[in-house]
């Protein structure tokens, strides 16, 4: 079904947009879909180039503008969906198609989701404070509800911490999502045109040991009293926490790989990831900043 989607898309302009765009609407009822549409931007601009990457990215907006105003009768979705996916998705492809680099990519996707935090502290004052306002309603919402079972203390504490995580949370998701657009376009592109291409690529992906020492500092910053006056860096942290995450599941593809085992192991790690996200992103993190020093890849094959 994904390879059908990559074929429809590469008959043409038009195919591409309105695949991309009927992704995207059906990204409304199931959000994961979203990381599809920013693929065959990825995918399109890969392949044709990046001026027909351009004009498919506009033909998205004109489709998909079009079929969310006759069913949600709201057409500024489609301008923020293009401000906070595919423009990203489509930058960051550039980056990835003039450099021949997968890496560099992911850093330049990592560093969209840095400059959502700079922005973010540039415009408010106080983000924790201003995503706690507008959290409450939210939360008061919940805390009526017959299941809550915090009582009114715990239920400000909740919320305070929340409003904390949530400026990093939401650069984290932009990362994400245009990290995950670039994998899945680079994969298409590598079926349809090189087979096994982009396997190689992915497994051998390596951030350096700079950027690891930078966020093993922030995880231990972020464990003290210094976090409190270190908002911006802290920020920063699931943004990194995302990047060296899928380093650690690179390493894990890599020595499945390496070492014949089962793609069991793999099913295992990633039902784990769905059912347990904060601990397995902590720990593929942990595995992704360990590998710039420890090398687990050159040991497997040792």
């Amino acid at each position: 079904m994904l390879r059908g989607i990559a074929d429809f898309a590469m008959k043409g302009r038009w195919q591409a947009a309105l695949a991309a765009a009927l992704l995207s609407v059906a990204a409304m009822l199931l959000p994961p879909l979203n990381y599809l549409a920013s693929g065959v931007i990825v995918l399109a601009t890969l392949r044709v180039g990046p001026q027909e990457g351009l004009r498919v990215m506009a033909a998205t907006l004109v489709v998909f503008a079009a079929v969310a105003g006759l069913l949600f009768g709201q057409l500024w979705i489609a301008l923020a969906l293009l401000l906070t996916s595919w423009l990203p998705a489509y930058l960051v492809t550039l980056v990835l198609g003039y450099s021949r680099s997968l890496e560099r990519a992911l850093l330049a996707a990592a560093g969209v989701g840095i400059l959502v935090v700079l922005i973010s502290h540039v415009f408010l004052p106080n983000p924790a404070l201003w995503w706690q306002e507008m959290l409450t309603p939210f939360v008061q919402l919940l805390s009526e509800q017959s299941g809550w079972q915090m009582d009114a203390t715990e239920t400000q504490n909740f919320l305070v911490q929340m409003a904390s995580m949530m400026t990093g949370l939401i650069a984290a998701a932009v990362s994400v999502n245009i990290i995950l657009g670039i994998l899945i376009g680079r994969a298409w592109q590598a079926s349809l045109y090189n087979e096994g291409a982009f396997g190689s690529e992915f497994t051998q992906i390596t951030l350096g040991k700079t950027l690891a020492t930078v966020t093993a500092v922030l995880m231990g910053v972020s464990l003290t009293g210094m976090a409190g006056s270190l908002t911006l860096l802290v920020d920063c942290l699931p943004v990194l926490l995302v990047l060296f995450a899928l380093q650690g599941i690179a390493v894990a593809h890599a020595i499945v790989r390496l070492k014949q085992k089962s793609v069991a192991w793999l099913v295992v790690m990633y039902v784990l990831m769905v059912l347990m996200l904060p601990q397995m992103m902590i720990l593929t993190a942990t595995l992704g900043i360990l590998e710039q020093w420890f090398n687990f890849r050159k040991r497997a094959i040792a």
